[in-house]
């Protein structure tokens, strides 16, 4: 694997079980499965991905900054502390991974899934978004700083506490119980 990632593009292949570290220039990656791969220790100038599917990888810390993923399926991954700042996601999809501590902030979300995933203490500040889809995720201690939140459904997800600018809350869609958090949260008193 890691000869491939030494060479521009990275086209209909399927990895398994293998690891990749090292540095590596700008490379595309399209059409391409891996199962049971770890990226952790590797460092890339710049990654494009599309069209690929990431089932049981460890992509623990990766930088993937300032660019372009598209039609993505990370399944069972370990996203620890991933980074995706300014970076554009478009029809991605998380399925039970582990995104604690990761990093949105300044991402633009086109048509974008979290669904089973704990997302605690990860940034989205600045992030724009359409179409950005939480279900049955962990969210606690997560930044929505400087986000605009309307239209954003949140009430499958679970949360005791949330960053957020009071400003940009008009329109969030919350169940009864986390309305009652975020009502805390902004100092409001509620009396029987």
């Amino acid at each position: 694997m890691k000869e491939d990632f030494t060479l521009d593009s990275v086209v209909d292949q399927k990895y398994s079980n293998e690891v990749l570290d090292g540095s590596f220039q700008y490379c595309e990656v399209s059409n391409s499965n891996f199962f049971k791969c770890s990226f952790s220790d590797a460092k890339f100038v710049g990654l494009d991905i599309d069209n690929s599917l990431f089932d049981m990888c460890n992509l623990s810390n990766m930088a993937l900054i300032d660019h372009t993923y598209s039609k993505l399926c990370f399944k069972n991954c370990n996203l620890v502390g991933v980074s995706f700042i300014d970076s554009y996601l478009t029809n991605v999809e998380f399925i039970n991974c582990n995104l604690r501590y990761s990093n949105f902030s300044g991402a633009n979300f086109s048509n974008v899934m979290f669904d089973n995933c704990n997302l605690s203490d990860s940034s989205f500040v600045e992030t724009k978004w359409k179409k950005l889809n939480f279900s049955n995720s962990c969210i606690d201690n997560c930044e929505f700083v400087k986000t605009k939140l309307d239209g954003l459904d949140l009430s499958k997800t679970e949360f005791n506490n949330l960053k957020f600018d009071s400003s940009k809350l008009k329109g969030l869609i919350l169940n009864m119980n986390q309305a009652l958090i975020v009502t805390s949260l902004l100092g409001i008193k509620i009396k029987n």
